[in-house]
């Protein structure tokens, strides 16, 4: 049986001031279970470094559910970090098979 494909996501806030946006990347994929998926996600939100603020004042960490938030207040203002786990059902630049199905 093959186990499903998760995708480690992160949404943070990027710019300043009236330019401040969000930005979604994807840090890895990983294949498991989803409390597997989700340990890793834990891992990573814990030593996840956000390019805002520079200089961070404090920073909190949050679980919700299945999703985390990293809140990190700056000199400059609050910026946002959501990370959360999401299973992969297609994916358009996977390498295709040729042949007989791996197994």
């Amino acid at each position: 049986m093959n186990m499903p494909t998760w995708g480690l996501i992160v949404e943070t806030t990027i710019g300043t001031g009236d330019r401040k946006r969000w930005r979604g990347d994807v840090l890895a994929q990983v294949e498991g279970t989803r409390e597997e998926a989700l340990a890793e996600l834990e891992k990573r939100a814990r030593q996840y470094r956000p390019a805002h603020p520079l200089k961070p004042q404090r920073t909190r960490l949050f679980r919700d559910g299945e999703a985390f938030l990293l809140v990190s207040d700056g000199t400059l203002g609050t910026f946002h970090t959501r990370f959360t786990a999401a299973e992969l059902l297609h994916d358009s630049g996977a390498p295709t098979w040729v042949g007989p199905e791996p197994t």
